[in-house]
């Protein structure tokens, strides 16, 4: 019988519980660039440690490996697209991310593994959709620079898993041009998806 592999955020999270205390995170931004391959703590921020309780079920779904059922986004959708904007809306955001991360690595891991990978890829995709809605919802320019944040994020290759992925999220940010009217942000939308396409998005081995 196949013991049971633990999460790979769940294995970090233990590891940085003996870490020294975590600062008071900034919540009204997206919290996860710059993190390096993971995504679970961004220096003293631990984004899952502080978000976990503000959505349990959804990331008893997402944390657990053994799942894969599609987790419930009914809350972070109504959180994400909620107006006037607040605090909420970036902890739905930051949600997503974790999950669009944490499904997406486990995906590219099972890479030609049939219904597992295809899953698991589908409910990576579906993740993507949120914010890509939130953003035609939204007229707020400090949320939609965050929804760009994480998008960036996503296309840069830089989190595990996350390079074969790539020219999925280039696809999502070269669209939102059409939806938007501001000048600086739509050049900014052209540069990301450039520098996305420039990337290739090749593949590389999922970590072992």
């Amino acid at each position: 019988m196949r013991a049971h592999s633990p999460s790979l955020i769940a294995l970090l999270a233990a590891a940085a519980a003996v870490t020294s205390c975590a600062k008071a995170p900034e919540p009204q931004r997206y919290r996860l660039a710059h993190s390096g391959e993971h995504w679970d703590v961004v220096g003293r921020d631990r984004v899952v440690e502080d978000l976990r309780p503000r959505y349990p079920d959804f990331f008893g779904v997402v944390l657990d490996p053994e799942r894969r059922d599609e987790p419930d986004l009914k809350e972070l959708r109504g959180d994400l697209e909620r107006q006037p904007t607040d605090r909420r809306n970036y902890d739905a955001l930051n949600a997503v991310a974790i999950a669009y991360f944490e499904i997406n690595f486990r995906a590219e891991s099972q890479r030609g593994a049939g219904f597992a990978y295809l899953s698991r890829s589908f409910h990576s995709a579906k993740l993507l959709a949120v914010p890509w809605r939130a953003y035609s919802i939204t007229s707020d320019p400090s949320l939609r620079d965050a929804i760009l944040d994480f998008l960036e994020d996503a296309g840069s290759g830089e989190k595990l898993g996350s390079s074969a992925t790539a020219p999925r999220v280039a696809r999502i940010v070269a669209s939102l041009e059409s939806k938007e009217d501001d000048p600086e942000r739509r050049a900014r939308i052209r540069t990301i998806t450039a520098a996305i396409e420039a990337r290739g998005g090749a593949a590389v081995p999922p970590a072992p």
